[in-house]
C-alpha cells in the first residue's frame, strides 16, 4: 500500500573525521574515477564495492541506478572536484552533460580500497527551469498533476502547474489530514501531544509499530512522528481511531479538499489493504457502492487480521489504485497551507523530521516539511517550504499509472529539481 522510496541511490555506511587542508588521497581519487566510469557502463560493481555493500544493494540494482542517472543527467565528463573529509571519505562532484552530481563516497582503508558507502546528495541541473520540469511532467505515461505555489496572506497562488485540479491517488500523503486534525485538537486543548494511548491495533508494513506488543503505551507525539517521518501505517490507523474518523473527514472540509466526497468514508491503511487484496466480488461491490453503502461495508472489515493480508501483492503491478485516497495538487497545496497557518511549533517540527531531500539541499532553506506516499502505479511528493528570505511555498506532484509501476526515482529527482528552483 505504501512504500518507503529512496532518493535514487544507495547506502552511506560511514564518514571519517574531516581532514582539513589536505587534498584527496590517491585512493579516494581513484575510487571517484571508478564511480564516474560506472555511470558510463563499467566497471563491474563486484570489483568496485564491498560484499557488505552489495548485500544491501545488489549488482543489478547498482547497474540500474547508474543507467537511470546517465539517462537523466547525461554521460559523465569528468570528476570536477573532490572535497575530502578523511583519506577514505569525501564529497565527489561529477560533471555530466546536463548537471553536476554530488555524492558522498567512503572507501575501505586497506587495499583494494573498495567502496563501502555511496550516496547521491544532490544534482545541479545546468540551465534548469520550471518550464523544463513541466515539460517532463506532461510527458510522463499515465496521469500526472503538479503545482508549485506561493503561500500568500490572501491564500495560495499557483505559480506553475499541470492539471492542478485533477484528483489522483496519493498513497500515504493522506496522513497529512490526520496530522491536521490532531493539530486542531491540540490547539483546541482537546488533547495534548503527551497524551498516552494503548496500542490496540495493527496494520500492514511499512513502519515499526506493527511489530510492537499489543498494549504498549505510546504518546500521540510518537504516533504522529512515526506516521509522518517513516509513514508508519499502524501509527496512522491508531490516530485515525483515536481522533475519530468523522473528525478527520470534517477536517478535509475545513481545509477545502475539493475531492473530499471521494474520500468518504476515509479508510484506514488496513481497510485499504483488505479491500484491495480481498475477493474480487467484494472489491467490485465496494466500487459500485455509494458513500452510505461503503460505510455499511466497513462493518465487514472489522476485526481484519493484518497478518493474514498478502502484502506481496503490493510489490508487483498496480493493484486497484482507484481504491485509495485521492486529492488534486490544489488540494494538497491547501493542506500544507492549513498546516502552516494552524499547526503549532510541535506539529510543524513533526512535519520536518524527514524532509526527503539530499542533505546538501536542506541547508538552503529555513524550513522543509514533507509527506509523500506510493504504491505500484502511484506516487505523491509534497513539500512545505520556507525560504531563507521568509517566503512560504508548496511543491507537490502526483503520478498515477494503473497499467504499470511508476518510476519513483525519476519522479523524485524531477520534483526535487522544482524544490531547488525555490532556493
Amino acid at each position: 500500500m505504501t512504500r518507503r522510496w529512496l532518493l535514487l541511490l544507495l547506502i552511506l555506511l560511514g564518514i571519517g573525521a574531516p581532514a582539513s587542508g589536505q587534498g584527496p588521497s590517491p585512493e579516494l581519487r581513484a575510487a571517484a574515477d571508478r564511480v564516474a566510469a560506472l555511470l558510463q557502463g563499467g566497471p563491474a560493481p563486484a570489483d568496485m564495492f564491498t560484499p557488505a555493500f552489495l548485500a544491501q544493494v545488489p549488482e543489478a540494482q547498482v547497474r540500474n541506478i547508474a543507467a537511470q542517472l546517465g539517462a537523466q543527467y547525461g554521460a559523465p565528463r569528468r570528476v570536477a572536484r573532490i572535497d575530502p573529509q578523511s583519506p577514505t571519505a569525501g564529497v565527489v562532484h561529477i560533471e555530466t552533460e546536463r548537471a553536476t552530481l554530488h555524492m558522498n563516497l567512503v572507501i575501505e582503508p586497506q587495499p583494494p580500497h573498495r567502496i563501502t558507502g555511496l550516496l547521491l546528495t544532490g544534482a545541479d541541473v545546468r540551465g534548469d527551469s520550471m518550464d523544463a520540469i513541466l515539460e517532463e511532467v506532461r510527458a510522463l505515461p499515465g496521469q500526472a498533476s503538479f503545482a508549485s505555489a506561493a503561500l500568500l496572506e490572501g491564500g495560495p497562488s499557483v505559480t506553475a502547474g499541470h492539471e492542478t485540479e485533477r484528483p489522483l491517488a496519493i498513497g500515504s500523503a493522506f496522513k497529512l489530514w490526520i496530522l491536521a486534525e490532531l493539530s486542531r485538537q491540540v490547539r483546541a486543548s482537546e488533547r495534548r501531544w503527551s497524551d498516552v494511548v494503548t496500542l490496540d491495533r495493527r496494520s500492514v508494513p511499512f513502519g515499526t509499530l506493527q511489530t510492537w506488543p499489543q498494549g504498549a503505551p505510546v504518546t500521540l507525539h510518537t504516533l504522529a512522528s512515526l506516521m509522518i517521518s517513516v509513514s508508519d501505517n499502524t501509527a496512522a490507523d491508531m490516530l485515525l481511531h483515536t481522533l475519530g474518523r468523522d473528525h478527520v473527514e470534517r477536517m478535509m472540509e475545513r481545509i477545502g479538499i475539493a475531492s473530499a466526497a471521494r474520500n468518504r468514508p476515509l479508510l484506514s491503511t488496513l481497510e485499504v489493504a483488505a479491500i484491495k487484496t480481498g475477493p474480487a466480488p467484494a472489491l467490485s461491490l465496494w466500487r459500485q457502492a455509494d458513500e452510505a453503502g461503503r460505510r455499511r461495508l466497513l462493518a465487514d472489515l472489522a476485526g481484519t487480521d493484518a497478518n493474514r493480508i498478502d502484502i506481496g501483492r503490493f510489490s508487483g503491478n498496480p493493484l486497484a489504485i482507484d481504491v485509495e485516497w485521492h486529492a488534486s495538487a490544489s488540494d494538497l497545496v491547501r493542506t500544507m497551507d492549513w498546516l502552516r497557518r494552524n499547526a503549532d511549533d510541535t506539529g510543524r517540527a513533526i512535519l520536518a523530521i524527514n524532509p526527503a531531500v539530499p542533505p546538501a539541499l536542506r541547508g538552503d532553506f529555513a524550513y522543509l516539511g514533507y509527506k509523500g506516499g506510493s504504491e505500484p502505479g502511484v506516487i505523491n511528493l509534497t513539500w512545505l517550504i520556507r525560504t531563507q528570505s521568509g517566503r512560504w511555498h508548496v511543491v507537490t506532484g502526483s503520478w498515477n499509472n494503473p497499467a504499470a509501476p511508476v518510476d519513483e526515482a525519476r519522479f523524485a529527482a524531477l520534483l526535487t529539481r522544482a524544490v531547488q528552483l525555490l532556493r
